[in-house]
């Protein structure tokens, strides 16, 4: 991610957009007990810090990038059952359905081979648990653009046909999805269940 992306996802008005998504696809969730929350992707980790605040239970937050994993460590050192690990989404260093309820929120878009992330997601995922999805679909034309760009983003299309179908072969349902379409893209928003 470059620095400017990280800037603009860093800003006040974009933390606060973002955590009203998470709460609205939060309100799909039936907590039962124990919570324990996998956020895959999670930058300085101020969406993790607030699913710690809020929620409590065990919250954990990888990142690829060790700068975005220190930056969200300095801001949680008083914050209990957090903690953070550079790790890479398509090769996550836990056990099998460990996590209730993971999240992916406007990371996928940035991972070549995200059919491998879903695998794993998959894996340290409880049955009954939850995969909360949002993020940029950016049609080929723009990818393909990216990819031969000298300031290229690392933008990947997503195909939403092909991930729910694999969702549903491995026993997800999905709870909740919408589609909003914007000037160059859409985003998509879901919340799926493992049976």
């Amino acid at each position: 991610m470059l620095s400017i992306e990280k800037f603009l996802l860093n800003r006040l008005q974009s933390k606060k957009g973002t955590i009203n998504l998470i709460e609205k696809l939060l309100d799909f969730v039936e907590f039962n007990g124990q919570r324990s929350f996998l956020e895959i992707g999670c930058g300085s980790g101020f969406i993790t810090k607030y699913l710690a605040n809020k929620y409590g239970g065990e919250v954990t937050g990888i990142d690829i990038d060790p700068r975005q994993i220190e930056l969200a460590k300095k801001g949680s050192t008083c914050i209990e059952d957090i903690r953070y690990l550079e790790a890479d989404a398509t090769s996550l260093p836990f056990e099998n359905k460990k996590f209730d309820i993971v999240l992916s929120v406007g990371v996928l878009h940035h991972i070549e081979n995200w059919l491998d992330t879903l695998k794993e997601m998959k894996r340290v995922l409880k049955p009954g648990g939850y995969f909360l999805y949002a993020d940029i679909v950016y049609p080929e034309s723009i990818t393909a653009i990216d990819k031969t760009s000298t300031l290229s983003f690392g933008l990947v299309t997503i195909d939403i046909g092909e991930m729910n179908t694999f969702l549903e072969k491995f026993g997800f349902t999905t709870i909740h999805s919408r589609w909003k379409n914007r000037w160059v893209c859409k985003n998509y928003e879901a919340v799926y269940r493992r049976n």
